[in-house]
């Protein structure tokens, strides 16, 4: 999820084809950000970055001004150095780089706002249990006055992601930035095995495994 797949100055045409969100940081003025299914008719002079499956709820191209302090330009730049180059940790890079634009770009869209109620109550679930390993999601959805399959469908169309995807993108983000400091370095002396507890993980081996498969390297690794 959140994956960049392009990072520079002229995307290819089949980049355009498939679910992919399409950030446009020209060297001035606002950001153009262009949702999955939609296309940009203006200028296209500027970074272009591609995420594969992201997780935003946007339905149309909008322009909005950069965040606090150049943060999306800043990123871009990132990403277009780490996609063009050699270094070892570039996939690891360009994930978390693509999970910081998304970010970006749902904070800059307020994408968050305009989920279903449905949908909405089952983001919020997430939100309130993504650190509790007692937590099972398929239960708590069956409780709703809905049938699973419906909500399952209607979740991933507003959100990209079915449920349990994006309840696994909760965590491993969150361990993500445990691992790298957390807020104000709070969890920066955590090992690996109670940053999987908080995660939501009763077995760190686990946790290990699925953050390797998710972000290329083990948890170790990555905080290093």
């Amino acid at each position: 999820m959140n994956n960049i797949v392009f990072a520079g100055g002229v995307v290819p045409q089949d980049m355009r084809k498939n679910r992919r969100l399409e950030i446009i940081v020209p060297d001035e003025g606002e950001i153009i950000i262009v949702p999955p299914a939609c296309s940009y008719g203006g200028s296209t002079d500027g970074i272009h970055i591609c995420i594969e499956q992201p997780l935003i709820n946007l339905k149309q191209t909008v322009s909005v001004p950069d965040v606090e302090n150049g943060g999306i330009r800043h990123a871009a730049r990132q990403a277009v150095n780490f996609f063009n180059g050699n270094c070892g940790k570039k996939a690891t890079v360009l994930s978390a780089l693509g999970n910081l634009l998304t970010a970006y770009a749902a904070i800059s869209t307020d994408g968050d706002k305009s989920f279903s109620p449905t949908v909405g109550i089952v983001v919020e679930m997430i939100e309130k249990n993504v650190s509790d390993k007692g937590f099972c999601l398929e239960t708590e959805i069956k409780k709703l006055p809905l049938n699973y399959d419906y909500i399952r469908k209607l979740f991933k169309k507003e959100t990209g992601a079915t449920p349990r995807e994006y309840l696994l993108k909760q965590r491993m983000e969150l361990a993500a930035n445990l691992l790298t400091g957390g807020a104000a370095n709070k969890y920066s002396e955590y090992t690996v095995s109670q940053i999987a507890e908080v995660c939501g993980f009763s077995e760190p081996l686990y946790f290990s495994r699925v953050f390797k498969k998710y972000y290329g390297v083990s948890p170790s690794g990555y905080k290093n």
